[in-house]
């Protein structure tokens, strides 16, 4: 997409940088000015980011990219923020907002994704805002009547799950109660009319129980674009994380650390 030249970048005297309240980019939202945003999303295999413009009443999308999939995100992360920012013709200190998948999802994956939004953040007193990813999943389905689920690998025959209530509207910084459950377990909780979102569904799809929606496959992956609105919308409630507080939600430790709680206890 094209780069409108009115919103070129604007000079910022070191006093700001890393300085900046939240009162100076949320003016700028009320005043109609355009807020650029970042967003990062590293807790799939196959992550994903995205340029975004917000004003008051409405977001653009500038520009979005793809990780490459036969990369880790700790190779590919930076190599693709560098190209969207070319690409936009920004630089990093031209970002008001930047936002970022917390989990669940890959151990290092939300790891290399939330270090790097910090970092950003800190360096450059962009705002930072986390997303919960089973919510930026959730966020791709239009509220309707009926229970909307979003799922995610958990291994071990198990999910990680998170129930959003009949037509409720999802919100990044109110994370869902996420459960880490067998498949058969979470089948059994699955009503008429529910509607289900999420990676595992290449899978699981045809053991549904009748009634049972499933959502379109373009939508099953989590997106940095959804995790960007979200963000946003956050935002504008006046909502940010302290860069140095946000940490990624795993949800369980890893394999590592339970084989070393189990031989202390030995």
């Amino acid at each position: 997409m094209g780069y409108n030249n009115s919103n070129t970048p604007r000079n910022r005297t070191p006093s700001l940088v890393g300085s900046r309240l939240f009162s100076e980019v949320a003016s700028r939202v009320l005043i109609g000015l355009v807020v650029r945003v970042l967003a990062l999303e590293t807790s799939e295999r196959i992550g994903s980011v995205a340029m975004l413009n917000a004003q008051k009443d409405r977001v653009d999308l500038i520009h979005s990219a793809t990780l490459p999939g036969d990369q880790r995100s700790a190779q590919s992360l930076l190599p693709a923020l560098r190209e969207i920012l070319a690409a936009c013709d920004w630089r990093a200190d031209d970002l008001d907002l930047i936002c970022v998948t917390t989990g669940p999802g890959s151990f290092t994956g939300l790891r290399i994704g939330v270090t790097v939004a910090k970092t950003l953040a800190y360096a450059t007193g962009a705002k930072l805002i986390g997303v919960p990813t089973l919510s930026a999943m959730a966020a791709s389905i239009p509220p309707a009547q009926q229970r909307l689920w979003a799922i995610l690998d958990a291994q071990r025959q198990e999910l990680f799950a998170a129930c959003f209530a009949e037509g409720g509207q999802v919100a990044a910084m109110s994370a869902p109660e996420v459960s880490i459950v067998g498949i058969d377990q979470w089948m059994r909780q699955l009503r008429e009319g529910d509607t289900v979102v999420g990676p595992p569904l290449k899978k699981l799809s045809e053991r549904l129980p009748a009634g049972v929606n499933v959502a379109e496959e373009s939508s099953w992956a989590p997106q940095a674009v959804l995790v960007g609105r979200l963000g946003i919308a956050t935002h504008q409630e006046g909502k940010t994380d302290d860069p140095l507080q946000l940490v990624p939600n795993y949800y369980r430790q890893s394999a590592a650390e339970e084989k070393a709680d189990a031989a202390k206890s030995c």
